[in-house]
């Protein structure tokens, strides 16, 4: 047992916490469902193309030679940032598409308002258009009436 730990110097690694650390590397080498730590390590190992003389399959650890953890770390660290980066993306994108979708509400209501104001800019000299301005409350005045007497009937 001691020539092992001399010959395989970095730390070894219980199987579930390996494959459940470097699965992001080859996501598709372990099949979905339960499967034992020594031959899912086994596949993703495969997956991984790891020399044979880089690692060795102990009872319930791999043991790795010295750099094949910085390398395999380096690896996930890129798929993480890759990862993390198609995230980012893709949420700047719904806010940038948020906001283009506020501003043309905003531009729909910029166009009512102007609208509205041309057509008062040109209703405002029209005698008829006057006449009916002054009459209008008048008319809401004596249907309010009409309501408030049907409401003491009742």
């Amino acid at each position: 047992s001691s020539g092992i730990n001399a010959e395989w110097p970095l730390r070894p690694g219980m199987y579930q916490e390996f494959v459940q650390r470097y699965t992001i590397l080859a996501p598709k080498a372990i099949p979905q469902g339960f499967m034992d730590g020594m031959k899912a390590t086994q596949l993703l190992v495969e997956a991984l193309q790891l020399e044979s003389n880089s690692y060795r399959m102990g009872h319930s650890k791999i043991f790795l030679r010295a750099g094949i953890i910085g390398y395999l770390e380096d690896l996930r660290d890129q798929r993480v940032k890759t990862v993390l980066i198609g995230f980012q993306t893709l949420a700047r994108g719904w806010l940038a598409r948020k906001r283009f979708r506020k501003l043309l509400d905003m531009r729909v209501g910029v166009m009512v308002a102007q609208r509205s104001t041309r057509q008062y800019f040109v209703l405002r000299k029209w005698q008829w258009w006057r006449l009916f301005t002054k009459v209008k409350p008048l008319l809401s005045v004596s249907r309010q009436e009409e309501e408030i007497k049907e409401k003491r009937k009742k």
